[in-house]
């Protein structure tokens, strides 16, 4: 399995920050010790056909947020496999699950989705989150 020094070193950084621990030995300790936790796991088998991708968006409510949300992420190949969205006074919150085949967590077509539904969320006053599944699972597996 292909590690990716960068990603673990900015997690490892998240998490000592979060902790109050800016330490730069203890840094190193915590990425010396994810590598050698994801050098022991398997390689996950992932179908290549549909990679799952997780969108968020909250901010002031206004008309067109879904539509214009969705049509961006149909015209990326997106299939919305779930959605929920809230509205609580004019506040208006929403999360999407989406399969997208190709795009991978580092990949060029999601960083090109997460580019324009950022720039939607901009148009719209709304704060976009575009977030591939293996990092969201690997955050909440740490």
């Amino acid at each position: 399995m292909e590690i990716d020094e960068d990603l673990i070193g900015e997690i490892a950084a998240r998490v000592l920050e979060r902790l109050g621990d800016p330490d730069g030995r203890t840094l190193e300790v915590v990425s010396e010790e994810l590598k050698a936790t994801l050098k022991q796991r398997p390689a996950p088998v992932v179908d290549e056909a549909a990679r799952r991708v997780v969108v968020t968006a909250n901010g002031r409510d206004s008309s067109g947020i879904v539509a214009r949300l969705s049509t961006a992420i149909f015209e990326y190949g997106g299939d919305i496999r779930d959605l929920s969205q809230t509205i609580v006074g004019d506040y208006f919150t929403m999360i999407f699950v989406v399969d997208i085949p190709g795009a991978t967590a580092g990949g060029a077509k999601l960083a090109q989705l997460r580019h324009h539904l950022k720039e939607i969320g901009g148009e719209l006053g709304l704060h976009v989150v575009t977030m591939h599944d293996d990092i969201l699972t690997a955050m909440h597996s740490i």
